[in-house]
């Protein structure tokens, strides 16, 4: 479903439940906008909830981006990677660039003598651009073949409010902040982006793809917005 916002439309996952008694809002940044409603309410009066609330919507959009500040990085610090968080040690030598590695549970981070943090940012943003390439393009494969969806193209792009998206062109694109999740979590991010090229929006037979390949998909769901509140 989707309402207009000034120039701006908001689209959402509309969820039925017996059991609930009000209207719920949730902002998520892999699966978008999700309205729960009672079955008694009809569309009408939800949609109008959702527009009561869109400025609230638009904001709290907004704050999910809010991901590639990564505060400062010092010897000390921490970084999220898998699904944890891991231990940061710069280690200053004679050198001019910024290599980071991932060695033995903790990040080792070689710099120059001089380094601002903003450059410390990229290249930490560089690390999980190239991890994410090697992990996810494995995972595309394994699952354009199960699933018989072949996406046209695969890329990596820092997202505001979304781990990954598919176009009209089924055109697939990742945030590459992606590598902070477990690695189940970033298989159920391929396995649902794959099943847009299906369906582009979050219908009943999009859910049914993606149970088809990963059933317990609700808990993951669940699991994203666990971890989200950590970032």
């Amino acid at each position: 479903m989707r309402v207009a916002y000034g120039t701006q439309t908001i689209e959402f996952r509309l969820e039925r439940s017996k059991r609930a008694k009000n209207c719920y809002i949730s902002v998520q940044r892999d699966s978008g906008i999700v309205v729960k409603a009672p079955e008694y309410m009809n569309e009408e009066e939800i949609a109008l909830l959702v527009k009561s609330k869109a400025k609230w919507i638009v904001q709290k959009k907004s704050e999910l981006g809010k991901v590639i500040d990564y505060g400062e990085i010092t010897t000390g610090s921490r970084l999220f990677y898998l699904g944890k968080s891991y231990y940061v040690e710069l280690l200053a030598e004679s050198r001019e660039d910024i290599c980071v590695e991932f060695i033995h549970s903790k990040f080792k981070i070689h710099v120059p003598s001089s380094v601002k943090q903003q450059e410390l940012n990229a290249a930490v943003q560089t690390f999980y651009r190239q991890r994410a390439k090697q992990k996810i393009d494995k995972l595309i494969k394994k699952y354009s073949q199960k699933m018989n969806l072949t996406p046209e193209y695969i890329g990596y792009k820092e997202s505001n409010t979304k781990w990954g998206s598919c176009s009209p062109r089924n055109r697939i694109t990742f945030n590459p902040e992606i590598m902070k999740l477990s690695s189940s979590l970033i298989e159920y991010a391929v396995i649902h982006e794959l099943a847009h090229i299906a369906y582009k929006n979050h219908s009943k037979e999009f859910w049914r793809l993606v149970a088809k390949f990963m059933d317990d998909y609700k808990e993951k769901e669940e699991k994203l917005r666990e971890f989200e509140k950590k970032l």
